[in-house]
């Protein structure tokens, strides 16, 4: 099927300044250069925009031929074996058959032929160029239409020297202006060929142009991922990191990006992602890496699509149906003691090579034994003896056989060791493991200090003695700082989350807060983050740093427990995802934040009718009114029996069953 164009309203004269002539195929292209065009202020007719009900389109296409001053081709394959497109050129070529009154503009959109007279008309190349270069070459073939001349409106840059190499857009080895990849790791080893393969994907013909890394966790996907960034940075103009563990949290992420794209602000973070994704097709040169990925069906429905690249790293399958999927393994053995001897030079390669051995090449591991090593001093054969000393004690404790025993036996030496120099940093750690494997601000522990279990109490009201704290876990690798933020691997969680249970101390009575670093993380996110978040879009931010957290934390509560800060932290996470527009995600969360009030405050407490109100309006956003009355008429019988018939949050129950039934 074929189709033309214009862009404005028709000229009180009856005519145009260009016509647009393309396939549907072209759709995209077509209107993208009528808006360029008008932008500038010609009169342009094109279907896409003036095919309303009511217009008699032949009438306008035999109009557009007949009196538009030029006709633009949108060249491409599919154009070409378009009858009626060839019909609308060729009319506007015999009009002008030596060119003189450039009555035919010939944009190719994409690398063909010019066969026959066509071959005839010199053609603006709009593929494989950014959109800064391909808007140039409209309006510069545009302005040469009218004015006979393709003269720059401004004075031609002073020509190089006989034999100078013209100069790049970027200067080699600049990042990209659009960027957000976390540091590079200085200490990157081995991984050469992955990473020649996944450019070679990428960039080859035919380009995959969505690639998965996958492995278990500590295999190296995510500092791959980094490395494959600025290794190739110069391919790209834009590269942005997605976090995307939390599907609910991407949308935020790519709101972001729209900002630093200069896109107009929309009402909320999916409206603002659909527009990245759109904005992103009509260019080239850009990179997405979705980090840690869960779900191939969620991540699929947010790629752009388009000439761009798409990396994603996972530990799970099923992404072979968004692309190709290249499996990481340990390092080779070689790359293993490379590692190693980078962060710990004093090591022979034999003693690298037993380690690396003992530890199974995970890069994880090794990373962090070579940081004990860098930080203690150890000789590496009183360093292989504590790991058969913590080996076998692990074993016994029922370690998680879905990760490596030496990577969790590496960094309980480390924990023993820093127990015993820094207190108050185990503690630290033991907080952020209930957390998510995400930016963490520092600020949520030392702007609640009276939250917080001894030392670690007293450490955060010292600005220096917390971040000592905060450096010893980055010295032992078990934590990294970017910025004002602390953010500790997933692996590393599990085995501390693990150990603390497996400690008898554990089970011993003592302070909540002491033993339990959970409700007290429950309790520093129930104090940090602000209310009410409906009504009031300056609490957003925070919201959006710590929701991650949040969603961490509340997942691994139990629902029957009898401290109940996380209801309140899903009913408001809910809360703030209904006021993003993603009522879908804000539900669930509302309903286990009603189970917990239900069964720690009983079926008939105000909070509860509260509950059954938010459960309510998440269930109507999703065009579900008729299972959201029932709730709204219980809400309403425990709030007259408990607070009386004219209270205020009476009325509002009675207000939410009216509207339903009225609508029915």
């Amino acid at each position: 099927m074929w189709q033309s164009g214009i862009v404005r309203e028709r000229a009180p004269d009856g005519g145009w300044d260009f016509f647009v002539s393309y396939t549907q195929a072209d759709r995209g292209w077509a209107e993208w250069i009528a808006w360029q065009l008008e932008e500038d202020g010609y009169r342009v007719l094109i279907q896409a925009w003036d095919m309303v009900p009511g217009a008699n389109w032949p009438h306008l296409m035999q109009g557009g031929v007949r009196q538009a001053d030029r006709t633009v081709a949108v060249l491409s394959s599919a154009y070409l074996k378009s009858v009626t497109g060839t019909a609308e050129w060729e009319a506007a070529w015999r009009g002008d058959p030596l060119g003189g009154q450039r009555r035919l503009l010939v944009f190719r959109v994409a690398d063909c032929d010019s066969p026959g007279l066509l071959g005839g008309v010199v053609g603006v190349d709009l593929f494989g160029v950014d959109w800064a270069t391909a808007r140039a070459r409209v309006r510069a073939a545009a302005h040469g239409a009218v004015t006979g001349r393709a003269k720059p409106g401004t004075e031609p840059g002073f020509p190089p020297a006989a034999g100078a190499v013209r100069a790049e857009p970027r200067f080699p080895g600049a990042l990209p202006e659009v960027w957000n990849v976390p540091p590079r790791n200085p200490n990157f080893t081995g991984r050469v060929a992955e990473l020649e393969r996944v450019r070679s994907l990428l960039a080859g013909y035919p380009a995959v142009t969505v690639h998965s890394l996958r492995g278990m966790g500590g295999i190296g996907k995510t500092q791959s991922a980094i490395e494959y960034a600025y290794r190739y940075a110069g391919a790209y103009d834009l590269v942005w990191w997605i976090n995307a563990e939390q599907a609910a949290l991407i949308a935020d992420q790519l709101a972001v990006l729209a900002v630093e794209l200069g896109l107009p602000p929309l009402a909320d973070s999916d409206a603002m992602a659909v527009a990245v994704r759109r904005a992103l097709r009509s260019r080239d040169r850009w990179l997405l890496i979705f980090d840690n990925a869960e779900d191939a069906e969620q991540i699929g429905p947010l790629l752009p699509g388009g000439a761009g690249h798409v990396l994603i790293t996972t530990r799970r399958s099923g992404f072979r149906s968004l692309g190709g999927v290249l499996d990481l393994d340990a390092l080779g053995r070689s790359d293993a003691i490379a590692l190693l001897r980078r962060r710990a030079p004093d090591l022979s390669d034999a003693q690298a090579g037993q380690l690396a051995e003992r530890l199974g090449d995970l890069p994880l591991a090794l990373a962090q034994a070579a940081a004990y090593l860098d930080q203690t001093g150890m000789p590496s054969p009183e360093y292989l003896r504590l790991l058969d000393t913590h080996g076998a004690e692990l074993q016994n404790r029922g370690h998680d056989p879905g990760h490596p025993r030496t990577v969790a036996t590496v960094w309980l030496v480390s924990l023993d060791r820093l127990k015993a120099t820094a207190p108050a940093a185990v503690q630290l750690l033991e907080l952020c493991a209930w957390l998510a494997p995400e930016p963490i601000p520092l600020d949520l522990f030392t702007g609640h200090c009276d939250k917080l279990p001894e030392p670690l109490a007293e450490t955060a009201a010292n600005p220096i003695a917390f971040n000592e704290a905060v450096g010893a876990l980055t010295g032992y690798s078990l934590a990294r700082r970017p910025g004002d933020s602390i953010i500790v691997h997933r692996l590393v969680q599990d085995v501390v989350r693990r150990h603390h249970h497996a400690d008898p101390a554990a089970t011993t009575p003592a302070p909540a807060t002491a033993d339990r670093p959970l409700v007290t993380v429950l309790a520093l996110l129930r104090a940090d983050l602000p209310g009410p978040v409906w009504s009031a879009p300056e609490t957003w931010p925070r919201w959006r740093a710590l929701l991650p957290s949040v969603l961490a934390a509340t997942g691994r509560h139990a629902d029957n427990a009898a401290e109940n800060p996380a209801a309140w932290l899903l009913a408001q996470a809910g809360i703030y995802l209904r006021r993003q527009g993603r009522a879908a995600e804000a539900l669930p969360l509302q309903e286990r934040a009603l189970c917990i009030d239900e069964a720690v405050l009983g079926p008939d407490h105000p909070d509860v009718a509260t509950d059954l109100n938010h459960v309510g309006r998440a269930l109507s956003d999703l065009g579900q009114p008729a299972e959201a009355l029932p709730l709204h008429q219980r809400a309403l019988r425990i709030r007259e029996a408990a607070l009386g018939p004219d209270h205020p949050f009476t009325r509002q129950s009675r207000e939410c069953v009216g509207e339903i039934e009225h609508s029915r």
